[in-house]
């Protein structure tokens, strides 16, 4: 999902002041000593980014990891990839759930690798550099979409981001900030599409972007693909073809010194279960009326799984 990107030279600040309000950090205790419930297996911070499904994944892994024996507490609402890396660098936070693609295109911006098993492959070894690790990635992907109006793909006889190439010049496209310098110039390497104009919007594909999307303000959004906004609204995801944005499955973050044999099993056992389809019928319920929490969510779901 996107970014959910930067540069390694924004590495080395944290801008937000996580680290006053956390415990340690990184582990403490002996993890292997304990499994079950109180706190006894060591303490870790689990962060999320800023948008609904960050939260929800933050805390279906700290709630397996609270079940069996982990003292977790919970840094909402992180910003940019730089901030929550230099977090994790800090041992200000310990885990937070991230995108396989984007989050090895940061660690190594000149990676090539866009299929699911490429980029899990190539992810630990670029990551070991930043003093980072990951555990295994989750069947579920949320990824980056070019997004349109059904009106607007019918009018202009869009299917794929290619078709958008004739009409580059009378087009907005609407993303987060970190979009333009990242996405810009490939799109017009891979897809010929150039010259349009880009409009801000930093709220991760939310209710911002769409609006605007849905005003005509924009006429391209980037909205992550397990979006419940894209049925609701009936919008068309353009096809990316030629395999621009790179396979974006959940994986959990940590820093390398957080990460042990048994937070590594911990975490594989709940990631094997996370597909998309569960990502989208989740997320499908927290933006439904009710508008439960995301850590209710979480407890419904894990425990229909039989791990709490």
């Amino acid at each position: 999902m996107f970014s959910r990107t930067m540069t390694r030279t924004a590495i080395g600040a944290l801008s937000l002041g996580i680290g006053a309000v956390l415990l340690a950090g990184c582990t403490s205790g002996d993890p292997l000593d304990g499994g079950d419930a109180g706190g006894d297996a060591g303490t870790l911070t689990i962060g999320n980014q800023a948008f609904p499904e960050s939260e929800l994944l933050a805390q279906i892994y700290g709630q397996v990891l609270a079940a069996n024996g982990y003292d977790v507490t919970y840094e909402a609402g992180i910003g940019s990839r730089e901030t929550f890396i230099a977090a994790l660098q800090d041992g200000s936070i310990d885990l937070i759930p991230d995108y396989a693609g984007n989050a090895l295109i940061f660690a190594d911006p000149e990676a090539e690798q866009t299929s699911a098993e490429d980029v899990e492959a190539a992810l630990p070894a670029a990551l070991e550099e930043l003093g980072l690790a990951v555990t295994a990635a989750a069947p579920g992907e949320d990824s980056d979409a070019l997004v349109v109006t059904s009106e607007f793909a019918a009018s202009n006889d869009l299917s794929t981001i290619g078709d958008l190439a004739p009409i580059s010049g009378s087009v907005t496209l609407g993303a987060n900030t970190e979009f333009e310098p990242r996405w810009r110039d490939k799109l017009g390497e891979v897809y010929g599409f150039t010259g349009f104009a880009f409009k801000a919007i930093d709220d991760y594909g939310g209710p911002g972007t769409l609006a605007d999307l849905l005003a005509g303000n924009i006429q391209v959004a980037d909205i992550y693909t397990t979006t419940p906004s894209i049925a609701a609204n009936d919008l068309v995801v353009l096809e990316d073809d030629l395999d621009l944005f790179a396979a974006q499955n959940v994986i959990p973050l940590l820093n390398a010194d957080a990460l042990t044999d048994e937070i590594a099993a911990l975490l594989d056992e709940v990631s094997a279960l996370i597909t998309t389809d569960v990502l989208l019928d989740l997320n499908g319920q927290m933006a439904g009326d009710d508008k439960p929490s995301a850590a209710d969510v979480a407890e419904a779901w894990l425990t229909e799984q039989g791990l709490l």
